[in-house]
């Protein structure tokens, strides 16, 4: 009881109870701001991380899909060759070389194969071919070797006709002199089972593919976004880890490099669903289940599988989150701090305005009669202070509202001003209806109402026409997928998505396509590449204050089954130097301006890789830009 008293003597007095009325509205205010602040911060410093983790995974599985379906290709390709027929109708020597010659001109082209050989159906190595320092070599029939007990063979052999088989990875090491163990390659062996004319087995054709190329692409995907992307096995070891040392523990005999063992909790939670994402203590995962054999097959295993995942560490999010922390700390340590200062200082005025009342009270009581008329004055003087006083406080926290409000209002303002003129035009026309409603007013009323329905209109049209193309856009570019579309509706797409930066710079562009162009073709990669070149001519070819033409032309040669896209400027143009440069990955003329020299390199891989285009740069100093996409229409 004492201590509540002591606290109503305290608030009794006029400062501490001023001062706990000024500040603690502010100080609450401050505190959901900050909140509402830190929220905000935080998702804004995330998405784009986790969006990256998530393109480093898409990309990825891109990767192993193309690497893997050309080896399985390849295995196709030579199984069907007419020398392999004619060795397995009538085998001899001279067929044996032609074959063996065959296989070395293959490894020779492609560049990727430790091993090509063909085992018959004992096991017997028949011909094989070695790549030797990047260059194939024939093995002697007194080196070949019997394989018949070989994991592989055994596999093979049991799979039907049109059935392949795509091993676990595993390594080639080669040796020092002194025994040591100087480096080891990863391989991966395809093989397919051989038929004779009569469905008889005779064999299988065995691949055995450098994987190294596949891993090293999967390194630069993970370094272009970040460098988080793994690959791992369905035991959870390592081929591509966040650290080298992690890889190859089931080979090298580290059962305890697997990432079942250091994280089970995220282990479990990755074998969930085929494809996801999630947060854990660990960090953010987002991960893949991808089956690079034959599911098909009779010896298809549910275990046979990899899985591409990219990991953000919790530290990196711990240290993102503490940064946004003590940023909205400072912010609400200043507000308090300055919200402290001014309530003291109101609470003082107050005080002293409450002590200043009181004396002059008690001095007013000792005047005379004859100063009644002054006394009024003093105290008209007095009430006329304290409504200026009250004004001066709302006008204070008019202010920090209006602030506030403008913050909240910005996103709402064009329909609310159209809303609010809509308002008011119907007051007057209400107080018009009760006063005697004249034709102008009535015509003045129709007209506003049309101007305001037709600016909601407008803007809802202007939104409606964005979401159409950004979720046609979207949804073409996240899936890579075949189908036919009007090149000119994907052009105006671009274009449309394009128009708050052509603003900024007030550039200008013109498409010069003709409408219902229609292709069968890859519109979300087609699409992708257009804008990219594009946003590289707005963002490179014109100077400050230069106001550039960028025009899209396109034009479809039935005749020759071809069809030709042009991105062309009027820009500064480019040097030779500079051309020969501008597809290399990383090359950027705008190093520490937001340049990441990514842009051209990931087109030209877009039309190459994936539409199978030829990308050409034409251009002169002074002279403008021409860029040239090229590819079949079948």
């Amino acid at each position: 009881m004492g201590r509540i008293a002591d606290w109503r003597n305290a608030l009794a007095k006029p400062l501490p109870r001023n001062l706990l009325v000024l500040f603690l509205p502010w100080s609450l205010l401050i505190i959901v701001l900050s909140l509402l602040l830190y929220d905000r911060m935080l998702n804004d410093r995330l998405e784009p991380l986790l969006e990256a983790q998530t393109d480093s995974l898409n990309e990825g599985v891109a990767v192993l899909e193309r690497h893997l379906s050309s080896l399985r290709g390849d295995l196709q390709f030579l199984s069907q060759q007419p020398l392999l027929d004619q060795l397995l109708r009538q085998e001899s020597a001279e067929s044996l070389a032609s074959l063996s010659e065959l296989f070395a001109e293959f490894s020779d082209s492609r560049g990727t194969y430790q091993h090509i050989r063909w085992l018959d159906e004992k096991g017997l190595e028949r011909v094989r071919v070695d790549s030797v320092s990047g260059e194939a070599r024939q093995v002697a029939e007194a080196d070949l070797q019997n394989d018949s007990a070989a994991y592989y063979f055994v596999e093979t052999m049991h799979l039907y006709k049109g059935e392949s088989y795509l091993s676990r990875f595993d390594v080639e090491r080669r040796y020092r002199p002194d025994g040591s163990v100087e480096s080891i390659e990863p391989i991966l062996r395809a093989a397919v089972p051989v038929f004779s004319e009569r469905g008889e087995r005779r064999g299988v054709l065995i691949l055995d593919y450098r994987a190294e190329r596949l891993l090293q692409r999967l390194r630069e995907t993970s370094v272009a976004y970040g460098g988080s992307l793994q690959l791992l096995d369905h035991e959870g070891y390592w081929m591509l880890g966040e650290r080298p040392e992690h890889a190859w523990g089931f080979l090298l005999g580290k059962p305890e490099l697997t990432l079942a063992s250091q994280q089970p909790s995220s282990w479990r939670r990755l074998q969930e669903e085929q494809r996801g994402s999630f947060i854990d203590p660990a960090g953010f995962w987002a991960y893949s289940h991808f089956r690079p054999g034959d599911a098909g097959s009779a010896t298809s295993n549910d275990a046979d599988h990899w899985l591409l995942l990219s990991h953000l560490p919790a530290l990196n999010l711990s240290e993102l989150r503490w940064g946004v922390l003590w940023r909205v700390l400072l912010f609400f340590c200043v507000l308090q701090g300055v919200g402290l200062l001014i309530s003291v200082r109101r609470a003082i005025d107050e005080a002293e305005r409450l002590r200043a009342e009181h004396d002059l009270h008690v001095s007013s009581r000792a005047l005379s009669a004859s100063n009644e008329q002054l006394q009024r004055t003093v105290e008209q003087l007095q009430r006329t202070r304290r409504a200026l006083l009250q004004a001066e406080k709302l006008s204070s926290l008019g202010t920090m509202v209006a602030g506030v409000a403008h913050e909240l209002n910005t996103p709402i303002g064009a329909a609310s001003v159209a809303a609010s003129t809509l308002e008011r035009a119907s007051q007057e026309f209400q107080i018009a209806m009760r006063e005697g409603l004249k034709r102008t007013t009535l015509e003045r009323f129709v007209q506003r109402t049309d101007d305001g329905l037709s600016i909601i209109l407008i803007s809802l049209e202007r939104m409606s026409q964005l979401t159409r193309a950004f979720k046609q856009l979207a949804t073409d570019r996240a899936s890579t997928e075949r189908r036919r579309f009007d090149l000119r509706e994907l052009v105006d797409e671009v274009v449309l998505l394009l128009q708050p930066k052509l603003r900024q710079g007030e550039h200008r562009i013109v498409v010069q396509v003709a409408p219902n162009q229609l292709l069968d073709s890859y519109p979300g990669p087609l699409g992708q590449i257009v804008q990219n070149l594009v946003d590289n001519a707005l963002v490179h070819a014109f100077g400050p204050g230069v106001k550039g033409v960028v025009t899209v032309r396109a034009q479809i040669d039935e005749a020759q089954g071809q069809c030709t896209i042009e991105v062309i400027d009027d820009g500064r143009g480019m040097d030779e130097e500079l051309q020969a440069k501008i597809f290399d990955p990383f090359f950027t003329t705008r190093r520490g301006q937001g340049g990441t020299g990514l842009g051209l390199h990931i087109t030209h891989q877009l039309a190459v890789d994936v539409l199978g285009a030829e990308l050409e740069v034409a251009s002169q100093p002074g002279k403008g830009s021409r860029f040239s996409i090229r590819f079949e229409l079948n």
